[in-house]
């Protein structure tokens, strides 16, 4: 049965709510991050409410982007490849992304606060500084290597396996896990090669029994 106008917006909304959160989870903690020890180091205070503000709209930004530029399919124009290249190209396809629309926020900003365009120019021009704008993109940068090396690691091992790692597993209990899943899967690999499809779908076969080993010792894996 087809759900309702309203059910399909509200699981639209939580998909999209599910997408972003965790991004814009991390931005916002980095960012803040950043603007406390910056803070601490060069302007000795705790806490400027303007830079907390800043930094989390920054976050909310990155948040945006990301679950825009993921519905693109130019994102995945190098998956499958060895991981530095997605990596790489995520990371630098993101921060341009973010640049582009940090400066068009920040124009039309200043076009409505000082009427046009061209004063919108000027004023950005004045308060422009090279040692800040590299400094800000260096650190968007950084965020976004270790945001985009932290997904495609995750992509590669499996959803919710990352969580498992850090959180469940102990690590020698989840190399001891891993090898066995790859053994099982290689000996299923080499089953399947070597028997007719007659014989590995029945089970009362030597093969076939075989196939059902593997199969209950991949399902036994723990979780």
């Amino acid at each position: 049965m087809k759900a309702s106008l309203p059910v399909r917006i509200l699981r639209f909304w939580l998909k999209e709510v599910t997408h972003i959160l965790p991004p814009t989870l991390y931005f916002f903690i980095a960012f803040n991050l950043i603007t406390f020890t910056t803070n601490l180091l060069i302007r000795n205070y705790w806490f400027h409410l303007a830079g907390f503000l800043l930094a989390t709209g920054m976050a909310l930004i990155v948040g945006k982007v990301i679950l825009v530029v993921d519905k693109t399919k130019l994102i995945d124009r190098f998956r499958g490849a060895p991981l530095i290249q997605p990596i790489l190209y995520k990371t630098v396809f993101y921060t341009a992304v973010v640049f582009v629309v940090r400066v068009l926020e920040r124009f039309v900003h200043l076009a409505f606060d000082d009427g046009g365009f061209s004063a919108a120019f000027e004023a950005a021009a004045i308060d422009f500084s090279w040692r800040r704008f590299v400094a800000v993109h260096i650190w968007i940068f950084t965020c976004f290597l270790i945001y985009c090396t932290a997904t495609e690691l995750s992509a590669l091992v499996g959803e919710g396996q990352m969580a498992r790692l850090f959180f469940r597993h102990r690590s020698s209990q989840h190399r001891l896990t891993r090898r066995q899943h790859i053994r099982a899967l290689l000996a299923l690999s080499r089953l399947a090669e070597t028997t007719p499809r007659e014989k590995l779908l029945d089970p009362e076969t030597p093969q076939g029994s075989r196939l059902v080993s593997i199969v209950d010792a991949l399902r036994q894996r723990p979780a």
